[in-house]
């Protein structure tokens, strides 16, 4: 009998957290996490403009010890980057209906973030979960 193979989950992390991740020195937990879950993360241009905006904030700049650069490369190195399509989607938030795109245009099953309207969000058309959720998804 053939072994089985764990399906590989598609997710959508927000800007927060990544930037998260990078504040309390977990990228590599999020690195060895990706590969052991099979897990697969979406980004697409809009993010990464978004990522570098926040990177770039003074006060940021001050907490993190590698610069921008490191920072945007660690999330394509675990990333896959694709093209989204506009879904129109009318979150809470306008300025992250292009996460709900990504989301959508990826099929992933789940959005990650540490923004409460979005988690709170009834209307979703996809699943959002807290960081916290996220990291103990698999246990």
């Amino acid at each position: 009998m053939a072994a089985r193979r764990k399906k590989v989950k598609r997710f959508v992390i927000d800007v927060n957290g990544y930037i998260t991740f990078f504040l309390n020195g977990e990228a590599n937990w999020l690195l060895q996490y990706t590969i052991k879950n099979k897990i697969e993360i979406f980004i697409d241009h809009q993010l990464l403009l978004e990522l570098v905006r926040v990177l770039n904030y003074s006060k940021l700049k001050k907490l993190l010890p590698l610069d921008t650069f490191a920072y945007v490369n660690f999330v394509r190195l675990i990333s896959t980057q694709i093209d989204s399509d506009a879904f129109n989607v009318q979150s809470p938030d306008p300025d992250d209906n292009y996460l709900f795109d990504l989301a959508l245009s990826a099929h992933a099953k789940l959005l990650v973030t540490g923004d409460h309207a979005l988690l709170h969000w009834k209307e979703s058309p996809v699943e959002t979960i807290s960081l916290s959720a996220f990291k103990k998804y698999f246990r």
